[in-house]
């Protein structure tokens, strides 16, 4: 007996309920039956596409949708006492899924369509299992981290398990500033949500604190997460430098540099090391590492509830350190001040006299080129001339006028 056949004659009882409930006619009964041949010659066969797969899931899907209209339709009339008919389509269909992926596990059309319908039907355990194998599949391919991540984060509410999928993902992809971009983006997010949080339903206490973790990061599946499930056959040593992911988030901003963002910190210190050490000769360290640092800035401006100004310091200091002679480095060190302050600020006038002083005391003192000091010159006159002079009015229009001709 060939396997399309077998699997052909697993039907049978399905379509005998469908028939006794009299959701569908002998005459349609035929028809899927037909129909079903039809798919499991073309899957079966030689020629057979990734397509192929997804037509035949796609028509199971239609037939479940028909059937559950009929049902709703006829409740008053029919059987109602649940039967085989009520769980077959979802089985086939992950059986479907199933056979596509193993005879072309590359599709990541039918890897795609497998989680969605899986996420949308399965328990969260059948969705850890998918990942899982197409994680061992395809360890390169970012996006399916960044998916899994994603879904024990925001579907499962198990921040651990996201941690732990990108620290693995950053041992296959240790060059790849979009992961690391991507999990200080995770580490932020889980920050802020969590301040905000405690913010909003003031929660104050350490058992406040602890009872509310219990309610938001509990997880929604008992058992192994999705790391757990993965082989970890990919070391880097250098990547054991990452902090330990189960950290202690009691307590405040003042009292546990945790929630100060100093994981987020200790997370772009070795990001920045690897990306270095992984460039090619080819490509421009200075440039591979301004952009990751700018991008990181960028994602910390996003985050309002945190000490924006202690992230982004760390972050400039360390292009300081290893670039302080570039010219648009060193406007971002004189700059920072006012980075988080708006032109209607209380406090603008004072911080942006402040970060003259500093400029100024940069442009005697520095012992650089001096092609250096009159290109950060003309960056920093331009800077103040168009994000505050243009805006402004008033006395603060005169203040900066004032200072951009002593500028000048």
């Amino acid at each position: 007996m060939s396997k399309s056949r077998y699997f052909l004659e697993q039907s049978v009882p399905e379509l005998q309920d469908l028939e006794r409930k009299k959701l569908f006619t002998r005459k349609e009964i035929t028809m899927i039956m037909r129909r079903r041949t039809d798919f499991e010659q073309r899957i079966a066969g030689r020629g057979s596409k990734p397509m192929d797969f997804l037509a035949y899931a796609q028509y199971e899907k239609n037939l479940e949708k028909l059937r559950r209209k009929r049902y709703n339709r006829m409740k008053p009339l029919i059987d109602t006492k649940p039967s085989v008919s009520d769980w077959a389509s979802s089985r086939r269909i992950f059986f479907i899924f199933e056979r596509g992926v193993n005879k072309f596990p590359k599709s990541m059309d039918l890897w795609s369509s497998y989680l969605k319908f899986a996420r949308k039907n399965g328990s969260v355990k059948v969705v850890y299992s998918i990942y899982s194998k197409l994680l061992q599949l395809q360890p390169k391919n970012i996006n399916v981290w960044f998916s899994a991540a994603s879904y024990e984060f925001e579907q499962n509410r198990n921040v651990k398990s996201a941690r732990n999928l990108f620290k693995r993902c950053v041992r296959f992809n240790p060059e790849s500033s979009e992961v690391w971009q991507e999990f200080i983006k995770l580490e932020l997010t889980y920050l802020s949500k969590l301040l905000l949080r405690r913010k909003l339903l003031k929660i104050i206490t350490e058992q406040q604190q602890i009872q509310d973790l219990k309610e938001n990061e509990a997880g929604n599946f008992d058992g192994d997460d999705m790391i757990s499930l993965i082989p970890d056959t990919e070391l880097n040593d250098e990547l054991n430098k990452l902090p330990e992911m189960n950290i202690d988030v009691l307590g405040t901003a003042e009292t546990n540099p945790v929630l100060k963002g100093d994981l987020v910190l200790a997370i772009f210190d070795v990001a920045v090391h690897a990306i270095q050490k992984n460039v090619q000769l080819s490509e421009d360290k200075f440039a591979k590492v301004w952009d990751f640092c700018t991008r990181v800035l960028t994602l910390i401006d996003n985050y309002d509830i945190l000490d924006r100004l202690y992230l982004a310091n760390h972050v400039v200091e360390w292009l300081a350190h290893d670039h302080g002679h570039v010219p648009k480095v060193i406007l971002l060190q004189l700059l920072l001040p006012l980075r988080y302050v708006q032109l209607g600020d209380a406090e603008f006038v004072n911080t942006l006299q402040s970060s003259v002083k500093t400029y100024q005391s940069w442009a005697t003192r520095a012992k650089v080129e001096a092609a250096v000091k009159d290109e950060v010159k003309h960056l920093y006159t331009d800077y103040i001339t168009q994000q505050y002079l243009s805006r402004a009015d008033g006395e603060v229009k005169q203040i900066l006028t004032l200072l951009v001709k002593k500028l000048k």
